[in-house]
C-alpha cells in the first residue's frame, strides 16, 4: 500500500498594498492569491517596510495619500536588500513622472477594472521571478557583472524610449507607462515632468 507524500504548502507572494480605500472590499481575490499587508497611509507603509520580517516582493500603492508623498514609499522599497517591484495607481497622470523618477515599475491609471489590476500584478511578479532566476544563474556561472538592482530593471511594465524626443522640452529620452488603446499610449518626460498621449511605439 502506497503512503501519501505530504505536500509542501506553496508560499504565496508577499504584497504590500497601500490604499486609502478598504482593499478587501474592492479587490477580494487578492487575499486568496497573495499574503497581503495593508496600509492606508504613507507613514504606515514606511513602517511596514521597515518592520517586515519578510520583505514584500511587490508594493501596490496609491499615489494620492493624505499624510505624505507616496514616492518616498517607492524609494524605500527600492532600497530593500532585494528591491521590491512597485506598481503605482493614480487618477492624476501628472503625478506619474515623480513616481517614475522614484523607480516605480508599473503604472495603472484610474479608473480601472479589478481584472486589469490582477493581470498587471501577475505580469509584474512573473517578470520579477524570471529576472531573479536569471540573476541567480549568472551569479552561479560568475559571468555577469550587473548588480541585483540593475538586473531587476527588466521586471517592469514601463518602457524607456531613449531616442524619442519630448514634445515639450525636446529632451531625448522618454518613458511610456500606460496604454490607452492598441494605438495610443501615455508618455512622460523626466526632464520637464510633462505627460502626454501619443502614438504607441512597439
Amino acid at each position: 500500500m502506497l503512503s501519501a507524500i505530504p505536500s509542501t504548502p506553496i508560499a504565496l507572494p508577499e504584497v504590500l498594498f497601500v490604499d486609502t480605500a478598504p482593499v478587501g472590499e474592492k479587490y477580494p481575490m487578492l487575499r486568496d492569491q497573495y499574503r497581503l499587508t495593508l496600509a492606508s497611509t504613507a507613514s504606515a507603509a514606511l513602517q511596514a517596510l521597515a518592520l517586515a520580517r519578510s520583505a514584500p516582493e511587490l508594493v501596490v500603492m496609491e499615489l494620492d495619500l493624505s499624510d505624505g508623498p507616496a514616492e518616498e514609499i517607492c524609494r524605500r522599497a527600492k532600497l530593500l536588500a532585494t528591491p521590491a517591484t512597485v506598481l503605482v495607481t493614480t487618477a492624476t497622470a501628472e503625478r506619474v513622472p515623480d513616481a517614475l523618477a522614484a523607480g516605480c515599475d508599473g503604472v495603472l491609471l484610474k479608473p480601472f477594472a479589478p481584472n486589469l489590476l490582477y493581470a498587471r500584478i501577475g505580469r509584474l511578479l512573473r517578470a520579477r521571478s524570471i529576472e531573479l532566476q536569471m540573476r541567480a544563474q549568472r551569479q552561479y556561472a560568475k559571468s555577469a557583472h550587473l548588480s541585483e538592482r540593475a538586473s531587476l530593471l527588466a521586471a517592469r511594465t514601463n518602457r524607456d524610449w531613449p531616442n524619442t524626443h519630448c514634445p515639450h522640452c525636446d529632451h531625448e529620452g522618454v518613458t511610456s507607462f500606460e496604454h490607452t488603446s492598441h494605438r495610443r499610449a501615455w508618455y512622460a518626460c523626466l526632464a520637464c515632468r510633462h505627460v502626454w498621449m501619443a502614438k504607441r511605439q512597439e
